[in-house]
């Protein structure tokens, strides 16, 4: 760890909503959030990021993916994540045509433990309840469900039929 890092606390990180210019800082911090996930065949994470480039240029543009920037004061970004107001259908039980789903959160090494994913989550928990959302949905990860449980998520049930392991291009 950093000397910088070990004296950053949470009151010293300043949280910014992502632009288009930080399109390669999200593609970065999703490439790390799939190595923490175990995935190292680089062929795979190059395609990955570049298909991602191509998919969330559109997103940001039409306000559909949101993203939150966390800094500390020099501007050393230190993580982030993105909401994607995700199309849905209509259903009995839930008005509007949209899911929020949280996704790609990833904290650099030497700043984790000091609280920049829950300030990430809370920042698009806040952003879903003041438009009106009701819940927040997402997949976690093992090393990210106890976090996620700790701020109030709870477990839904999800079930996924493999057909085929997908070939990259």
């Amino acid at each position: 760890m950093s000397p910088r890092a070990a004296h950053v606390g949470l009151a010293d990180f300043q949280v910014r909503r992502a632009t288009l210019r930080d399109v390669e800082e999200l593609v970065h911090q999703r490439r790390g959030m799939w190595r923490d996930m175990g995935i190292r065949d680089t062929l795979r994470l190059d395609h990955a990021d570049k298909e991602y480039r191509r998919w969330v240029r559109p997103e940001i543009r039409k306000g559909r993916y949101l993203g939150w920037i966390v800094e500390t004061p020099d501007r050393t970004v230190v993580g982030g994540g993105c909401l994607w107001l995700r199309p849905t259908q209509p259903r009995p039980h839930k008005g509007g045509l949209v899911d929020p789903y949280l996704l790609s959160i990833y904290v650099e090494p030497r700043y984790r433990r000091k609280g920049v994913a829950s300030l990430i989550i809370k920042h698009a928990a806040d952003w879903c309840r003041g438009n009106g959302y009701a819940w927040i949905l997402l997949h976690a990860n093992k090393k990210g469900r106890p976090l996620y449980r700790k701020l109030g998520f709870k477990r839904t049930w999800e079930m996924r039929l493999e057909l085929a392991e997908r070939k990259v291009e």
